[in-house]
């Protein structure tokens, strides 16, 4: 599951968790409520022996009950979305921007973000330019922006980077070429010009 690098990452899982718990649990609730629903309305044709008002009080309360549990899915993909999309994000955006210029990146960080689901769990899934689910990594994708020249104005550390800086490897990378001693952007301008496998064969 792609996760955004970061020390609030147990914190997001924690709470992924639990709305997978509460949805869990509301769909327990709706169905106690339906099998209610549905012996009420049995009951009460039982002692009036009226078919018609049977499967009136039926329908009302099963359309009632649907629209509770509608409404509650609805709540709880805003709340999945808002961990694992708006947060996600949010967190990109201040990594890669020069600081006030945040939110002028996020709306694009957010276009290519979406919840998916992956036997049953929810993940972040990261879009490609066409808004379709790719394969791309959390990590591949702030590199893909920090090394796109429409944002290099606002992008931290871009015009160091592109100009030698880092010990005149042309990467980013540090002099040392060691991982420990990369920065976010010369991490992002490494990945993006040798690819994440090369990033990987560096020293720690």
């Amino acid at each position: 599951m792609p996760q955004p690098k970061n020390d609030d990452v147990s914190g997001l899982k924690k709470k992924v968790d639990e709305l997978l718990a509460e949805k869990k649990a509301s769909d327990h609730k709706r169905k106690e409520a339906e099998e209610a629903a549905r012996k009420a309305a049995e009951d009460f044709a039982r002692k009036n022996g009226d078919v018609e008002s049977l499967e009136k009080s039926w329908r009302e309360k099963l359309d009632k009950t649907q629209a509770e549990k509608d409404a509650e899915i609805t709540r709880l993909n805003a709340s999945l979305t808002n961990v694992l999309v708006d947060n996600v994000a949010t967190t990109l955006a201040n990594e890669l921007a020069l600081q006030g210029s945040a939110n002028v990146l996020l709306p694009h960080v957010r276009s290519r973000l979406a919840v998916d689901y992956v036997d049953g769990v929810p993940m972040t899934r990261v879009l490609g330019p066409d808004g379709k689910p790719s394969a791309a990594t959390i990590d591949e994708l702030k590199a893909e922006f920090a090394a796109n020249v429409a944002f290099a104005p606002i992008i931290a550390g871009s015009k160091a980077s592109g100009s030698g800086a880092g010990g005149g490897n042309g990467g980013g990378a540090a002099p040392s070429g060691n991982r420990s001693k990369m920065t976010p952007a010369d991490k992002a301008a490494f990945i993006a010009k040798h690819g994440a496998e090369a990033y990987g064969n560096l020293p720690n």
